[in-house]
């Protein structure tokens, strides 16, 4: 099953327990029961490897951020060191936002 006929067949259904409950067959409360509500997608940055052997992170904005190994390397150096790593002195310590 495809995703297309996986949402008409929920459509289908949502629409037949309305119709119950347009009829009176079914409460209120009952028809909350029977209705599954969809979960929050979590949105914490993840990592996936590329089909050229770079590393893509997503979740920071609409396109991952892909970069290949020696890079996110480099980039990983600037925030050791806490409060005083230079991405917390540069974003923390500037007033030009």
């Amino acid at each position: 099953m495809n995703k297309h006929e996986y949402n008409k067949n929920k459509k289908d259904e949502l629409v037949k327990l309305l119709t119950k409950f347009k009829n009176g067959e079914v409460q209120l409360d009952e028809i909350a029961n029977m209705v599954v509500m969809k979960t929050p997608t979590i949105n914490t940055p993840y990592f996936r490897n590329t089909k050229s052997k770079a590393t893509a992170l997503y979740g920071i904005k609409r396109e991952p951020i892909v970069m290949y190994k020696p890079q996110w390397m480099r980039l990983s150096k600037v925030f050791s060191g806490g409060k005083d790593c230079a991405f917390n002195k540069y974003f923390f310590n500037t007033t030009t936002f």
